[in-house]
C-alpha cells in the first residue's frame, strides 16, 4: 500500500509519531513522501508566542525554545536508520530515505498535480494545519485518513489533549478516521484510549499519545491494505468543538493543578 503524509514542521510533538511509525512500519506499507507545512499554519506568530508563554510559563518556554533551537541546529547532522533519537522530521526522513518537502498549503494546484503523479493509495494527515479541499480529498482511491488524539465526535477541533486534561478526563482518546470537508467529521476507522498517569504533564502525554497513535495507524493501514477495515459513521449530534484555548482558559488549566511541562 502506497501512502503519503501531510503534517506540520514540529520537532517536539509531531516527530515522535513519525519516529515510532517508521520504526514499526512493515514492508506492505510504502511511504512515498512526507509534506510538511509551517507549524500551526497561518496562526500569527506573535499571538502564538503569547499563548505558548502563558501555557508553559517563562521557565518552560525557555526550555521549549532551547529544544527547538537545538533541533534545528542539529538537523543537518546525519543519523543512521533506527537511531535512538532524531532532531527534526527532515533529518528522520533522510535517515529512512523517504522524500521530504516543505509546502505552503496542500490545496494548491501545483501540489495537487504532484499528488496525482505520485498516485498514492491513501493520504495520511498527522496534525496537518490545513483543512483539505474536496479536490485533494477525492484523489487517493483509499481516501484521506486523519489521526485525532481525542474521542470523536467529542473533542473535535484544536488542542484536544489540552482540553481532555482541562475537563478532568481520566484518559485521552485516539480516533483514526476518514477526512471530509468538515473538521473531524469523517467516518471512524479505529478508536482507542490511553489512561492519563497521575501528575502527568501535557508535554509528556502528547508525546506518549503520538507514539501510541503511530502503532494504531500502522494497524489501520494494514487493515485497509487487506480490505478488512470497516468504517463507522460518527454521530455528529453528540459532537463538541474546541478552539485554541484563550489566555484565561490556560490560567484556569494551571489553577486546576495541571502541568504543561
Amino acid at each position: 500500500m502506497r501512502i503519503e503524509f501531510l503534517t506540520q514542521d514540529d520537532p517536539l510533538y509531531v516527530l515522535p509519531f513519525f519516529q515510532e511509525f517508521f520504526q514499526v512500519c512493515p514492508a506492505e506499507i510504502e511511504v512515498l513522501r512526507v509534506s510538511s507545512s509551517r507549524a500551526m499554519g497561518k496562526r500569527p506568530r506573535i499571538q502564538l508566542l503569547r499563548e505558548l508563554l502563558s501555557l508553559y510559563g517563562i521557565t518552560g518556554s525557555i526550555r521549549i525554545g532551547s529544544q527547538l533551537l537545538r533541533a534545528y541546529l542539529l538537523s543537518p547532522m546525519s543519523r543512521g536508520r533506527g537511531a535512538e533519537r532524531y532532531d527534526t522530521l527532515a533529518q528522520l526522513c533522510r535517515s529512512y530515505s523517504i522524500p521530504y518537502a516543505v509546502i505552503a498549503t496542500p490545496n494548491g494546484s501545483e501540489f495537487l498535480q504532484n499528488v496525482r503523479e505520485r498516485a498514492a493509495d491513501a493520504i495520511i494527515s498527522v496534525a496537518c494545519p490545513y483543512i483539505l479541499g474536496r479536490h485533494l480529498l477525492s484523489l487517493p482511491p483509499r481516501g484521506c485518513v486523519n489521526i485525532h488524539h481525542a474521542p470523536l465526535p467529542r473533542y473535535r477541533g484544536m488542542m484536544p489533549t489540552f482540553w481532555q486534561m482541562f475537563n478532568g478526563e481520566r484518559s485521552v482518546g485516539i480516533t483514526i478516521h476518514y477526512m471530509s470537508e468538515k473538521i473531524d467529521e469523517g467516518s471512524a476507522l479505529f478508536q482507542d484510549s490511553l489512561e492519563i498517569a497521575p501528575g502527568e504533564s501535557l508535554d509528556h502525554l502528547i508525546k506518549r499519545s503520538k507514539r501510541h497513535g503511530a502503532r494504531c495507524m500502522v494497524r489501520v493501514l494494514l487493515e485497509l491494505h487487506a480490505g478488512t477495515q470497516r468504517a463507522a459513521p460518527l454521530n455528529i449530534m453528540d459532537s463538541s468543538y474546541f478552539t485554541f484555548p484563550t489566555i484565561e482558559e490556560i490560567r484556569q488549566f494551571h489553577r486546576r493543578g495541571l502541568r504543561a511541562i
